[in-house]
């Protein structure tokens, strides 16, 4: 009759220990946001001139070394140049493995939004910025660091 408590303490106290080392996970999902502009590094032109928007571009974020579930995932960006790619990540991923291991990739060609410009794809590493609770889930932000033209 006393192994039944003790099992039932034993139990509970794995049961603590987990949500304990789950609650301490704060990447939860990833997103990747931003606007996507028709320059040669997908960036707004310098000091404040008009610069028009790389709208219906298809973005697609790959991950090495296995740290999301869903690598490749694909979006597209809206008619205002906005894309927003989400992450699912692994068990227990840190932020920073997400950020060295994916890499953002806009697949359409720029000559698409612009045919003065290069027939080449942009390519970028991804920044943290922040993490944000939303109930008992975490949703992580991360941004393009800077495009680069992939041959």
């Amino acid at each position: 009759m006393a192994l039944k408590p003790l099992m039932i303490l034993v139990f509970v106290a794995v049961m603590a220990l987990m949500s304990v080392a789950e609650a301490q996970n704060t990447v939860g999902i990833v997103h990747v946001n931003g606007t996507l502009y028709c320059t040669a590094d997908g960036s707004p032109a310098p000091h404040g001139t008009a610069t028009p928007v790389f709208s219906n571009a298809t973005l697609q974020v790959v991950c090495s070394n296995d740290v999301v579930f869903n690598s490749p995932s694909n979006a597209t960006s809206n008619g205002n140049g906005v894309y927003l790619v989400v992450l699912l990540p692994r068990p227990n991923p840190s932020i920073a493995s997400i950020v060295s291991n994916c890499r953002l990739f806009v697949l359409t060609p720029l000559s698409t939004c612009n045919p003065s410009l290069p027939s080449a794809a942009l390519v970028s590493n991804l920044k943290f910025v922040r993490s944000v609770q939303v109930g008992f889930a975490w949703i992580t932000y991360m941004v393009a660091t800077s495009f680069t033209l992939q041959a």
